[in-house]
């Protein structure tokens, strides 16, 4: 048996021709050797949540989008007022400070959040931020934070304050500053939160505080006399930046299952065995860690010098097994590509090629939740060594060659499987995938034979970070268990920025952009993916394609803007379900002409009518009038059905009083809603909360 090792190359999965180098395997067209799964080949149990009856910490079931979490937090308000200031305490016990998440959104640049000048790879996907973080800085929350209060239909703009930065909320006709970093509100004197504009007119409203509502609480009273200074300075000068757009909130909270795998859940980051195993995406020793927060200590309050702002707050780990059946059927739902000459069988190899020729298998996993890894130095899995991220081992027959993309097929690398100490007599082999995908949401590994050679096992195990406010906690005396899973998948379009014009087709209609659109592959040095070539409306069209019926397209594309704007600026995000003949608008940009942000964000959604529709383009509309105007990101997404369902077991762990206890539901999947009780007693500490997913 051999595990065949070769160079790394860049290459897309929708080329016509591809080479393979290695012992006994030869050239032979990728139509031949790569073909997308069929529709009723995908499968699966999609969407799966959980959401308990904790007043605070629901999980993913009560928290899954954005307007999800505005209604939770400001369930039974009403006043405009009432709501603003129950998604504040809602933000700071779901939100701490700490130096802001990165990620692999500049090519050339490895994310690190220990580099706080590495501002173009901060995480600015609200939706990312609450699954797989829930921690930065103050210009990061408040960027997150816009999401939210849109949600509830206020306008919001972040604001420069002395060494910090804030939210203004627009609502009642006038704009409220609302400070999650601090904790700070002050107070008009008819009670209603203050802003700017009140603080200038009358800068006694510095000290203007109503208890219990936090202000400025954590280091009392050192804060509050710093945040004081700042906002008398606030009402000495009238021009502090107003920044609009920098959030957005794109990213699907959608789990799918495949028949065979299971995603675990473990509240405590020691679970692996200790500090020195613990597994996180971030540059800090032992992993993010706050002592001042208002995490899991009730309805945040601050009265003078009482405040239960002293929580300790971490991260929690997911842990995705998927071990698929290789002479069933059902192992497919786990594939985004299988060659057409790829066969099962109950005999080894179970996986093989039926005619001798180069036969292939492209396995796939993506999710909210982002890939982390134990770092070498127990500090810096980013830009240091990290494993245990993604783990693959199995069993193979004669020679087998294996490549792994972090994004979605448009690169692959080889990988090198070991087959010391695990069995190398009869096929054993194990790989180490963390290097090649950690700090991603997804991976993509394909396994490559020819003549008698196969595939006849393979287990992968990938490891998550989770954000703690995330998990789902379980309450005492009987915990109340909502349970759902609604058959949606998700297929994501991350456009590698980095490719040479040749390869944007991966991601792109390359047909529909406008003629006065010049593409140029980014880097450290070069920030603009497209700019138009002249003043004029441009465009560039990207393209979703899923394997089943398309439900919903979500993108977000992050666009320059001339400071200050002229009138007439337009960017518009647009959907077509006919390759192009017909344009429908979900999102405009609006950039307000007091706007001192340099670029911005626009992102929406919409709902896909057409039946048996898995394709579908997203136009992005770009004119800024007397300039270029020009993308520097984009980020699209489709939600799919999943169309064969399974079984489900959820598997709640916890201790109550120093015991271990466990209950096991099985459930049916394809459940819009279903109800169970989770039979605590007193004393509970959260353990783990399991799915798994069966035929």
């Amino acid at each position: 048996m051999t595990i065949s090792r070769f160079r790394d190359r860049q290459h897309l999965a929708s080329v016509r021709t591809c080479g393979v180098s290695g012992r006994q395997l030869s050239f032979f067209p990728v139509v031949a050797c790569l073909l997308l799964l069929s529709p009723t080949m995908l499968a699966g149990s999609g969407d799966v949540t959980v959401q308990t009856d904790h007043p605070q910490y629901a999980g993913e079931g009560a928290f899954q989008t954005v307007d999800k979490c505005a209604d939770f937090a400001t369930s039974g308000q009403t006043t405009a007022q009432d709501k603003a200031i129950a998604m504040y305490l809602w933000l700071l016990s779901h939100q701490w400070h700490l130096m802001s998440p990165m990620e692999w959104c500049v090519p050339g640049r490895t994310p690190d959040s220990a580099d706080p000048g590495n501002y173009e790879t901060v995480v600015f996907d609200a939706n990312r931020a609450r699954f797989s973080y829930g921690y930065g800085l103050c210009g990061t929350v408040h960027a997150w934070n816009e999401a939210y209060w849109k949600a509830l239909g206020m306008g919001v703009r972040r604001r420069e304050f002395v060494g910090h930065v804030n939210s203004e909320v627009f609502y009642d006709e006038h704009w409220h500053a609302f400070d999650t970093d601090m904790a700070g509100l002050l107070f008009r004197r008819d009670g209603v939160v203050a802003g700017y504009e009140d603080v200038q007119e009358d800068p006694t409203l510095a000290e203007s505080v109503r208890s219990p509502v936090p202000h400025y609480p954590f280091d009392w009273p050192n804060d509050f006399n710093t945040m004081k200074r700042g906002w008398q300075q606030v009402a000495k000068r009238k021009a502090w930046y107003a920044l609009y757009n920098g959030g957005f909130a794109a990213h699907p909270g959608i789990v799918q299952l495949r028949s065979g795998e299971s995603f675990t859940r473990w509240y405590d980051r020691d679970h692996f065995g200790g500090f020195s195993k613990r597994r996180f995406w971030h540059h800090q020793k032992g992993g993010p860690f706050r002592r001042w927060t208002f995490f899991d200590n009730g309805t945040p309050f601050h009265d003078r010098e009482q405040a239960n702002a002293r929580s300790e707050a971490a991260y929690c780990n997911g842990e995705f097994v998927y071990e698929p059946n290789l002479s069933d059927r059902g192992c497919q739902d786990g594939m985004s590509a299988m060659s057409a000459n790829a066969a099962q069988r109950a005999a080894s190899p179970k996986l093989y090629s039926s005619d001798g020729r180069l036969a292939s298998v492209t396995f796939r996993h993506f999710s909210p939740y982002v890939i982390c890894g134990d770092p070498s130095d127990d500090a810096n899995p980013m830009s240091g060594v990290a494993t245990h991220g993604v783990v693959v081992e199995g069993r193979v027959v004669g020679v087998v060659s294996c490549e792994v993309s972090a994004d979605q097929g448009q690169t692959w690398s080889s990988v090198e499987l070991s087959t010391a100490g695990r069995g190398a007599a009869d096929g054993g082999f194990r790989g180490d995938l963390t290097e090649a995908v950690k700090g991603r949401y997804g991976w993509q590994l394909r396994f490559m034979w020819s003549g008698k050679s196969g595939l006849d096992s393979v287990r992968f195990v990938t490891t998550t970070q989770v954000c703690q406010a995330m998990y789902p906690r379980l309450t005492e005396d009987g915990c109340d268990v909502t349970y759902r899973s609604t058959q949606r998948a998700v297929v994501a379009v991350l456009p590698n920025f980095s490719l040479p014009e040749s390869k944007v087709d991966a991601f792109e209609e390359t047909a529909l952009r406008s003629a006065n659109v010049r593409y140029k592959p980014r880097s450290v040095k070069s920030r603009f993916a497209y700019q138009s070539t002249d003043r004029e409306p441009a465009h560039v069209v990207f393209k979703v394609a899923a394997p089943q019926r398309l439900r919903e397209i979500r993108a977000a594309v992050r666009y320059s803007v001339p400071v200050p704007p002229p009138s007439g600026l337009d960017f518009q995000l647009q959907l077509s379900t006919d390759s192009g003949a017909t344009w429908q608008t979900f999102a405009t940009a609006d950039i307000p002409s007091d706007n001192e942000f340099s670029s911005g964000w626009l992102y929406g959604e919409a709902d896909v009518d057409k039946e048996s529709c898995r394709r579908a383009l997203v136009r992005f509309h770009m004119h800024a009038p007397g300039r270029q105007a020009g993308v520097i990101d984009a980020r699209l997404y489709g939600i799919h059905d999943v169309e064969r369902s399974g079984r489900i077991a959820v598997e709640f762990g916890w201790q109550e009083k120093g015991r271990h206890k466990v209950f096991k539901k099985k459930l049916a999947a394809n459940v819009e809603s279903a109800r169970f009780r989770v039979p605590t007693l007193d004393g509970v500490k959260d353990e783990f909360v399991r799915i798994i997913a069966s035929d």
